[in-house]
């Protein structure tokens, strides 16, 4: 400290009036930017940074960030709705509790980052902010007689879109690594997929009628954002009733539940998809015949069809009955 008495006195800390904005604009130049997705993420964030005002960064707080998504997920800043004739209406679509998720994940990850660089030396604001919890939608795909019904449709296209869906349907690419399909990419009977979205290379067998179909095919003609909309509009055209917001990735997931209702493993699958972890993956399980299968014989009405195991007490087994034989 100085000395008072001599006219001596310590300098105050120049304090940090760097806006949200700024740390975004560094996360990116020495973070972001390396990213696959970085762009977009930059993008995205610039967007919640516009919504919340782009406060000081030593001003923003758990309650700012809260406040923030209570807005959010009352629909302020949201998608503005179109009624049937296409004009808007002036009403806003809420966010959902995983888009809410999200944001919390992408501005937290920002103040971490920077923290490591040593560019952020405060306390993380959303440390301690939780996620919202929310039911796990409905993961939907198509039935055989879909598949039939949606191939001869995307067919008449003149478009590549009704290959790339045979891409999506026999490998589980997403869309995205279908269209974007280059002809050194198909040989030797298979796919070898780059550029995925978690960055790691993999490579998919296909059979030789989709490798003759893709070097007939390729390079193709269209690009990827019109074969994405041609399929959405043919899928919204033949309503398949798929639960909103499960088009993007339908063929994905009718691809990993045929293959486990077929009989194929999990584990399998998971290399195929491209998961980083099981988890990601487990999820596909309960579409395989065997899954919880023995529920049936061992549960406690099941009669003496299961198989017992001796306790503590002995090893007797007790004596069932089947309890649908008699009235509950």
């Amino acid at each position: 400290m100085g000395d008072g008495a001599k006219g001596e006195f310590e300098k105050k800390p120049k304090q940090d009036e760097r806006r949200l904005s700024d740390l975004v604009s560094l996360w990116f130049k020495l973070h972001g930017c390396h990213l696959k997705r970085g762009e977009k993420c930059r993008a995205f964030l610039d967007r919640m940074v516009k919504n919340l005002g782009d406060p000081r960064a030593i001003d923003f707080s758990a309650s700012s960030f809260t406040q923030y998504r209570s807005d959010r997920l009352a629909g302020k800043w949201g998608r503005v709705k179109v009624d049937e004739t296409g004009k808007r209406n002036g009403a806003t679509t809420p966010i959902t509790a995983n888009t809410a998720n999200h944001e919390l994940s992408y501005l937290r990850a920002v103040f971490n980052e920077l923290e490591r660089l040593g560019e952020w030396s405060g306390e993380n604001p959303l440390s301690k902010v939780r996620a919202l919890k929310f039911d796990q939608s409905e993961m939907a795909y198509l039935s055989s007689d879909q598949i039939s019904l949606l191939l001869t449709r995307l067919d008449k296209e003149q478009s590549d879109v009704g290959v790339i869906a045979r891409v999506c349907l026999s490998t589980g690419a997403r869309w995205a690594e279908a269209a974007n399909l280059e002809p050194g990419q198909v040989r030797d009977g298979r796919i070898h997929f780059t550029r995925t979205k978690s960055a790691k290379n993999r490579t998919v067998p296909i059979s030789p009628a989709l490798e003759t179909l893709l070097t007939k095919s390729m390079p193709f003609k269209s690009s990827y954002r019109e074969t994405w909309y041609t399929f959405s509009d043919v899928v919204n055209e033949l309503e398949l009733g798929l639960p909103k917001g499960q088009v993007t990735h339908v063929l994905r997931h009718t691809f990993a539940s045929h293959y486990m209702m077929n009989g194929g493993d999990i584990l399998t699958l998971q290399r195929v998809l491209g998961h980083s972890t099981l988890e990601m993956t487990i999820r596909y399980a309960h579409f395989s015949p065997g899954h919880l299968a023995e529920v049936v014989n061992l549960n406690p009405l099941a009669g003496n069809r299961g198989h017992f195991v001796g306790t503590a007490q002995g090893n007797h087994a007790p004596a069932h009955h089947n309890q649908f034989d008699t009235a509950l």
